[in-house]
């Protein structure tokens, strides 16, 4: 046991190493300041050695990650291409994937759905900057009055020409956060540099599914840069765009200029457009530079060297936009007059381009639902029901759907909640007020508006359904019974019926997790229909030029009162305010989680879905953290099994995660290998997971990359059983890994008879097992449970423990037997 290192991995919340290891006096061995291994500073006064793995630092720690959150959208988008089914024969391998073609379709819908939202964001920014801001508030003087805090003057009113300018500035600086953003990596790939003699092109990213093992898989595609070049390109075309169709179709108050500045401008409109379709076919495509093209960046600033090609192209598209508004700012439209009707005007374009990306996203959702379905059904699910694909294999379009719907929901909410800051938001067929100065928002702001209404009354519905689950689980008496058998020989007067009762709160607040599909497909379901509405009422209105069909729809709505409150006003701001509320706490919590390490855990959830994957879909969400992870542990247990050593890797939550890619990682054939003669590293690594989602949450949500195959090849292949997850039925987040009931759904059953992941039906241990003072566990196979408080009777030297639910695993004593058990499986 003298050479064997336990190394702990902690989950999302980011776990302090003093707390993971049980020491304060630490020193760190391996690592950077972003990904470090520590050791208590004195030996151990008996072996293991233990290490903390700290990967934390990725996903927290200073304010600008915090704000990541609001781009939570994009972040869906590109998790949702994870969730495709997909299947290979050999995992990293192109040639060898089933029905590619389809996987194909689906991975071009999803880059033009994640332009779409990006543009959105642009545009819905321009609108509130421009339109609402520079235009509508800048003509009244009531509203330059009742906002001094805008850089506009009642007195000395700026002019048009000047406040347009001052708009054009908000959108230009989010296409430079993003650009900025959007080049945050933790990881690069390492040079591509032809060998000297070779035959062959330099080494690519590797395009092929299920490719976890493959370091270039956790390498920076070079697709990133490309897309994100893209994006950001599109939004500069799209802003030059609308500032010329606003400056040379002049509305009501505007005056136009020359002959020949409408004709410069509409040329500069063209030159625009041009660039924004090529940035879309690109997009589409997904070109990446291959071969001999795919070379580093000097600089240092990129994964790799942007073809000088689509630079030009970039600096053309900011050399449109300078042109754009040089020529608005000294001939552009000037004021007629400050009156322009009893309501104000859009400028031209606005409305239009608005309509077309509503439009767009929900034409290429309901494309991407169809070919998800296609993929689905050619690619059979041939899986253990516990390990099936979510949701039918249609979670793309289901997280795809509530990507756009937030997307949407954020560019209507941001309009609406700022026009009701600058002055009086006039709803449709309502009379402006006479306190505020007037504003009106595009109708299809207000269609979002009302249908994240319903997603709001939809999600009571899904809260009630949760309560009523927690309340009336079905499981009664039978589960008092249940906890008892798990304390054997507790006296009753030491075990009362109060405590019992607090742990069946525990387990039936856990078992709320298995339900959490049900209410996501509800929601996704929900968001699905609503993208398609408001999609088809914008491209309704695109298609006919008119609002006919959202006067339909107020004429429904309108004039519904329910308990003396008209039914589309109550609407309209039930999903403004909902709207708010979620921006407002996505910020409020980001900024916690900076401050206050309580707070890590909400933001960790969130950042272990959107951050763990690399930039494949969407190139501008957050840093990825997982290929930094999993390479930084994979290269740690090789320097250690190299010199004969061995490893006991411990998982906690996400960490179990980055262990079993670790696995992955050390097993593939293309990682470093001993020397001849010597044993696989492997044969010296074990593994203990604990508090894991991987079977209920990760296996079924990602098929293709940790689905059961993996998973069992992991086990019985890989680490030939060296593999033991605890868990508890008090968890809240994790669950059984490598064992479930054989039939019926995941609960504390000892009846009925369970099934390991591979295959075998172990015995249960229905007693327990009592392997010294304090200690108890039960064996199913390579599941082991752990009760939850594991002491509920004070004796000399262990008081009674709390309940811990998710968190200490450490804590109980089984864990440090189930760590000696995993040791003696190793080769001496």
């Amino acid at each position: 046991m003298s050479d064997v290192t336990e190394i702990r991995v902690h989950g999302v919340s980011g776990t302090p190493p003093e707390s993971l290891l049980e020491v304060v006096d630490l020193r760190q061995v391996d690592g950077d300041d972003t990904a470090r291994f520590l050791q208590r500073s004195v030996p151990p006064p008996e072996p293991p050695v233990r290490e903390a793995f700290h990967w934390g630092n990725m996903t927290s720690g200073s304010i600008a990650k915090a704000m990541w959150l609001l781009l939570a959208p994009f972040g869906l988008i590109n998790l949702a291409r994870y969730t495709l089914p997909m299947a290979v024969t050999t995992p990293g391998v192109a040639d060898t994937e089933q029905k590619r073609w389809a996987r194909v379709t689906a991975d071009v819908l999803l880059r033009l759905l994640g332009l779409v939202l990006t543009l959105l964001l642009t545009a819905a920014l321009a609108f509130v900057a421009l339109d609402l801001i520079a235009w509508q508030c800048g003509n009244s003087t009531r509203c330059v009055t009742d906002n001094s805090w805008l850089p506009f003057s009642d007195t000395q009113p700026l002019s048009w020409r000047l406040r347009m300018v001052m708009g054009v500035a908000p959108p230009v600086v989010l296409i430079t956060l993003l650009v900025r953003f959007g080049r945050q990596v933790y990881l690069y790939p390492p040079p591509v540099t032809k060998a000297l003699g070779a035959t062959q092109p330099p080494m690519e990213w590797l395009d092929g599914v299920g490719a976890l093992a493959q370091k270039e898989f956790w390498a920076v595609s070079p697709r990133a840069p490309m897309l994100r070049l893209f994006h950001t390109t599109a939004c500069v075309a799209l802003l030059s765009m609308l500032v010329a169709f606003a400056l040379s179709d002049p509305v009501a108050g505007l005056v136009g200029g020359e002959k020949w500045v409408d004709e410069v401008l509409r040329a500069l409109f063209g030159a625009a457009a041009l660039i924004g379709l090529l940035c879309a076919g690109w997009t589409a495509w997904g070109y990446h530079p291959k071969g001999d093209q795919l070379t580093p960046d000097p600089t240092g600033r990129d994964a790799i060297k942007i073809p000088g090609a689509f630079r030009v192209v970039r600096w053309l598209a900011w050399g449109v936009l300078l042109a754009v508004l040089v020529i608005a700012f000294f001939f552009g439209p000037h004021y007629s007059s400050r009156g322009t009707g009893v309501l104000p005007v859009h400028l031209s374009g606005f409305t239009w381009v608005l309509n077309l990306l509503y439009a767009a996203a929900a034409l290429l959702l309901l494309l991407l639902g169809g070919i998800t379905f296609l993929l689905s059904r050619l690619i059979p699910d041939v899986a253990p029901r516990h390990f099936r694909r979510m949701w039918g294999g249609m979670a793309c379009p289901t997280v795809a759907s509530l990507a756009v719907l937030l997307g949407t929901g954020f560019s209507a909410g941001s309009a609406i909640q700022m026009s009701r800051l600058l002055g009086d938001l006039v709803q449709p067929k309502e009379d402006p007020g006479e306190d505020q100065a007037p504003l009106v928002l595009p109708d299809v702001f207000h269609v979002t508006a009302l249908l994240w209404a319903g997603l709001v009354a939809a999600a009571l519905l899904c809260v009630l359904c949760l309560v009523f689950w927690y309340r009336f689980p079905g499981l009664g008496r039978p589960l008092d019974r249940r906890i008892r058998d798990d304390y054997k020989g507790v006296p009753c007067a030491d075990l009362p019926k109060r405590t019992v009762s607090k742990i069946a709160k525990a387990w039936r607040l856990a078992s709320l997790k298995y339900r959490l599909p049900c209410v996501l497909v509800v929601l996704s379901s929900f968001s699905f229909v609503f993208s398609l509405a408001q999609g088809y009422v914008a491209g309704h209105a695109l298609w006919t030029r008119s609002d006919a069909l959202f006067q339909r729809v107020q004429e429904l709505l309108y004039d519904r009162v329910w308990f003396d409150v008209k039914f589309f006003g109550l609407a309209d701001d039930v999903g403004a305010w909902a709207l708010t509320a979620l921006a407002a706490a996505l910020a409020f919590v980001g900024m916690r989680a900076f401050r206050d390490p309580r707070w890590q855990r909400p933001v960790g959830v969130v950042w272990d879905l959107l951050a763990f994957w690399p930039r494949l879909a969407h190139p501008i969400v957050p840093p990825p953290y997982g290929g930094r992870a999993v390479l930084a542990l994979a290269k740690r247990v090789q320097d250690k099994t190299g010199g004969g050593g061995g490893v006991v890797l411990s998982g906690h939550s996400q960490g179990s995660v980055i262990c079993v890619a670790a696995v992955l990682r050390v097993g593939d054939e293309t990682a470093p290998q001993p020397a001849p003669g010597a044993q696989p590293p492997l044969s010296r690594v074990a593994l203990l997971t604990h508090g894991s989602q991987l079977l209920w949450a990760y296996s079924r949500l990602f098929p293709a990359y940790l689905g059961q195959r993996v998973l069992r090849d992991v086990y019985e292949k890989q680490l030939e059983g060296r593999w033991l997850n605890l868990h508890r039925w008090s968890d809240y987040l994790g669950g059984p890994v490598l064992a479930r009931p054989a039939s019926g759904r995941l609960r504390p059953t000892l009846k009925d008879a369970w099934e390991s992941i591979d295959g075998n039906m172990p015995a249960i241990d229905k007693y327990g097992t009592a392997a010294g003072p304090g200690v108890w566990y039960r064996a199913i196979g390579p599941e082991i449970q752990l009760r939850d408080p594991h002491q509920v009777v004070a004796t000399d030297g262990y008081p009674v423990a709390p309940l811990l639910a998710h968190s200490s695993y450490y804590a109980d004593p089984a864990y440090g037997e189930m760590v000696r058990q995993l040791i003696n499986q190793l080769p001496g």
